[in-house]
């Protein structure tokens, strides 16, 4: 039977198994995360998302007493905690309402292809505490796709020719581990002034071949480097983790999130050890265990050359390096 619109169904947030698992455990994870880092808690603003996260949904923390002024119908609606770390309803809505957004009231009706842009894990460890850094990376990502059409474009003898995109900042991976990349909805075309009263024409572009897309890759990843440089995140090789902003302000979100970059248990008994995750073949697991952790893979890479590279990660708390070295 299906649902008509007045058939609406209130969640039950605190019969969840999100829910559940945060009001069981949110007590001892926080102390067990201060013990690991000599006494150091986590930040106020951590521990503030979970407590509002643990009211959202339920009637006994605040509701709204809506009535129908035709029937007389009465409904609670509980209030929600509005935030934007986990909450599966509160992030799901605000997901929804910007998809529709642009799409009713800001994307053209134009061909529209998604790039991806995935970080070393050095990067993503720093862009995740650092918006101002982030915003510099993401504005240099931008630059280098924006002028790939236009040079693009002058291929077919259009000039002055504008492109356009939107960018989406997404701070986890399918695992939900921290993994800080920029999803980007580039239009696969240019804008440009056409006729003597100027109109706006479109002219579509062909899809980029691989080569095109190593040049971009090449390039993002040559005025990254520099960028890095100017503000001093660069040291040539030596031990970056002696100017660590996240270490000075919580050395345990620091320890978290090494951790979760790369797909290691932050706490408890396992810690250093692989997340499993579900498929994955129980007694390859427990062997990967007992193997010295490899190399992370380094640089801004296409996805396939990273899957050849293979899966490894150094252990919790080691240097990782923020670009690919120069040969």
């Amino acid at each position: 039977m299906s649902l008509s619109a007045a058939d609406y169904r209130p969640r039950d947030a605190e019969h969840a198994v999100l829910y559940r698992v945060i009001d069981e455990h949110l007590d001892a994870f926080l102390e067990t995360a201060k013990r690991h880092a000599d006494g150091s808690p986590l930040p106020e603003f951590v521990e503030q998302e979970f407590r509002d996260f643990l009211t959202c949904g339920v009637l006994a923390h605040g509701f709204a007493r809506l009535r129908c002024t035709d029937c007389a119908f009465e409904r609670f609606v509980p209030f929600s905690c509005k935030g934007r770390g986990f909450c599966p309803s509160c992030g799901g809505r605000r997901m929804t309402e910007c998809a529709a957004r642009l799409v009713d009231e800001v994307l053209p009706r134009v061909p529209v292809r998604q790039w991806v842009l995935s970080l070393p894990y050095r990067l993503r460890y720093l862009l995740a505490w650092d918006h101002a850094l982030a915003r510099a990376v993401l504005g240099v990502y931008v630059r280098v796709l924006l002028g790939f059409q236009r040079h693009r474009a002058r291929r077919y003898a259009v000039r002055d020719a504008r492109s356009g995109c939107v960018t989406v900042i997404q701070r986890f991976g399918g695992g939900l581990n921290l993994n800080l990349h920029f999803h980007t909805l580039l239009f696969d075309g240019v804008f440009f002034a056409e006729g003597e009263e100027g109109a706006l024409g479109f002219r579509p572009l062909p899809p980029p071949n691989d080569d095109e897309v190593g040049v971009v890759l090449a390039r993002i990843a040559a005025r990254m480097q520099r960028l890095l440089e100017r503000r001093g995140l660069d040291s040539g090789g030596a031990d970056l983790c002696q100017a660590d902003p996240v270490v000075d302000e919580s050395p345990a979100l620091a320890g978290i999130s090494r951790a979760s970059i790369q797909g290691r248990i932050a706490l408890g008994p396992r810690a250093g050890a692989r997340v499993w995750r579900v498929g994955d073949d129980p007694r390859r697991a427990v062997g990967a265990l007992d193997r010295p952790p490899a190399r992370a893979s380094r640089g801004l890479r296409p996805a396939r050359e990273r899957r050849r590279a293979g899966r490894g990660s150094p252990a919790p708390g080691t240097a990782l390096p923020l670009m690919r070295s120069s040969a």
